[in-house]
């Protein structure tokens, strides 16, 4: 038997994320489901999944009320997103990050945490195989949407090592993940054609620019090519005998390096 409750939320409310949807959590359903053991012993599961609305209702009542000239002015009523009561039934709560509280008047996020927060998204993509759009820049808009600013990172130059994730060589299924040793900037690419990767890369780059900052430039290199780090304690790692995977990690580090990352970006 499956049993369900809606747990209404009171003020403030919290600003959530996950796996870049973005959201304002006003309830939470409980889903409980009664269980037997072998012996046939009582027991129940618990899932509780987020309630959310993606109107921030003072927040869009602003922008609707705002003069002209004002940064806060909406000139399209159709384009402020629209929903409420939207139950992220394939997200449990304890899977989301929060993001801000709506009693916030200023709802600032770091470049670190915009990073954290696209993490999970970007691997989702990563391990389908195939690019899905603009989705950094959407994850942006989505926070935007709630009156976040997104600062910009002050390190304008990035070294970024690449290795397998999440620093050694680990499968899912049938694919192969490249990724940044770096909580900041993450950067998973499947293992494929190295034109490919590079494409993938050029695509993840400059959206990081844009959200975090057009004068940001990275430098990359590989976990599993020379000069090693002392403390590299990796046993799946023979610099004699690169598994495929390794051996990919290094040529596209390498192409990375020799490749106008920024060519066409001040002009788009």
């Amino acid at each position: 038997m499956i049993q369900t409750h809606l747990l209404k939320l009171d003020p403030p409310y919290q600003i959530i994320a996950c796996r870049g949807n973005v959201g304002m959590q006003i309830a939470t359903l409980v889903v409980t489901e009664e269980t037997r053991d072998e012996q046939g012993g009582y027991g129940i599961t618990t899932h509780s999944h987020p309630v959310v609305t993606y109107v921030d209702k003072p927040l869009v009542k602003k922008r609707l009320e705002a003069e002209p000239d004002s940064e806060d002015y909406e000139e399209d009523p159709a384009l402020i997103p629209c929903g409420e009561g939207v139950v992220w039934d394939k997200v449990e709560t304890s899977r989301t990050s929060l993001v801000c509280m709506s009693d916030q008047t200023e709802r600032k996020l770091t470049s670190y945490g915009f990073c954290r927060l696209a993490t999970e998204m970007l691997e989702d993509i990563a391990l389908s195989g195939k690019w899905q759009g603009h989705r950094l820049m959407e994850l942006g808009s989505n926070l935007m949407d709630f009156g976040v600013t997104i600062l910009k990172e002050e390190e304008k130059q990035q070294e970024v090592i690449l290795a397998l994730s999440p620093g050694q060589f680990i499968h899912y299924g049938d694919k192969e993940v490249i990724d940044s040793e770096s909580e900041l900037f993450p950067m998973p690419v499947p293992v494929m054609e190295l034109e490919r990767m590079l494409s993938w890369y050029r695509k993840i780059i400059r959206q990081y620019n844009i959200i975090l900052g057009s004068d940001i430039r990275f430098s990359f290199r590989s976990r599993y090519e020379p000069p090693y780090d002392e403390d590299y304690l990796d046993d799946d790692f023979d610099p004699n005998h690169l598994t495929p995977g390794q051996k990919a990690c290094n040529d596209v580090a390498e192409l990375l390096r020799n490749t106008d990352l920024y060519k066409g970006l001040s002009e788009e």
